[in-house]
């Protein structure tokens, strides 16, 4: 379990809420300009930001997701903010997979790349609430490989083209374009794969309302037959069932946010306390245990919408 310690929190958190905004504004600028003439993708400056971002998550990956929770975007930028996020949970996969540095920047770029093919489809495909027909559905479902495609030509290594092609393939051949089975498909795919899975499941769109991370690890988790056990199990180990950043009712009828990972026992993360009676409404970080302190359930919108206005007139 990663170490954190209460008096360096808000300036490792304000550190981390930085490294995602320019992480974001790097990405629409990319998307922005780049997809005008994809000749001119400058792959050397994405190997460079990538970098950036490991650097974040082999630091402190809690703080990192902390952070990630904090910054917001709109639906209509659905595709940058789905691309930060799909990398940086790609990448606290495979660091905890072991995956070596090299590797690690190939799949941070494979996974910043992922959805490269969306710019060939007109928005309202995918931004609008409304059910798409048949020939609508192909089209989208094409997007990994005109992604592919759109990439032929620049010097990146088949292993990160292959995951780009293959982030929607499943591991009992029910995805697509090529509907391959789970020992054809590339480890970065994969990894991409459930990444991506779990941000459109917990995020909110024009057709859906967010879930918390919680829910959105759980829905993973009911599918996982479709998914790769490795990542989505590395994927808890590090989230925990309560994931970071998920704000929580104790058993001692305490709200709490979840703060720290436990990698032995992923039911049971560290969390922070909030206490009205405070001084600056924040507590003592916390362990829970399956006998003693432990968190009932997630927060309602409704007592989360309270829980900040309360935290916003401290």
């Amino acid at each position: 379990m990663s170490k954190m310690e209460p008096t360096n929190e808000l300036s490792d958190l304000q550190k981390e809420i930085e490294v995602c905004n320019s992480f974001f504004a790097f990405v629409e600028k990319l998307f922005t300009y780049n997809m005008k003439d994809i000749e001119e993708l400058n792959i050397q400056s994405v190997f460079e930001m990538i970098r950036i971002v490991l650097q974040s998550v082999k630091n402190n990956h809690c703080t990192l997701m902390l952070a990630l929770n904090k910054v917001e975007h709109t639906d209509e930028k659905y595709i940058c903010s789905h691309t930060v996020r799909t990398v940086i949970i790609s990448l606290i996969i495979g660091n905890e997979l072991k995956l070596p540095n090299h590797k690690l920047i190939e799949l941070g770029t494979a996974a910043l790349l992922h959805d490269i093919g969306m710019f060939s489809i007109p928005q309202d495909l995918y931004l609008n609430s409304r059910s798409l027909s048949e020939d609508e559905r192909r089209i989208i479902f094409n997007h990994p490989l005109h992604g592919y495609k759109l990439l032929d030509t620049h010097n990146l290594s088949s292993s990160i083209k292959l995951a780009i092609l293959e982030h929607h393939e499943r591991e009992d051949g029910t995805g697509y374009p090529r509907k391959l089975p789970g020992e054809k498909i590339s480890q970065y795919g994969k990894i991409i794969a459930v990444a991506c899975s779990f941000d459109a499941v917990s995020s909110e769109r024009t057709y859906k309302e967010s879930v918390d991370f919680h829910t959105g690890l759980i829905e993973i988790l009911k599918k996982k037959m479709k998914y790769y056990n490795a990542a989505v199990q590395a994927l808890v180990n590090t989230l925990s069932i309560y994931p970071i950043g998920l704000y929580v009712l104790l058993s001692n009828e305490k709200k709490a946010q979840v703060v720290d990972v436990d990698p032995f026992d992923p039911r049971f993360p560290v969390v922070q306390v909030i206490d009205k009676n405070s001084p600056n409404k924040i507590n003592v970080y916390q362990h829970t245990f399956k006998e003693g302190l432990y968190i009932v359930r997630p927060l309602s919108k409704e007592e989360l919408k309270e829980l900040k206005e309360m935290l916003d007139h401290q």
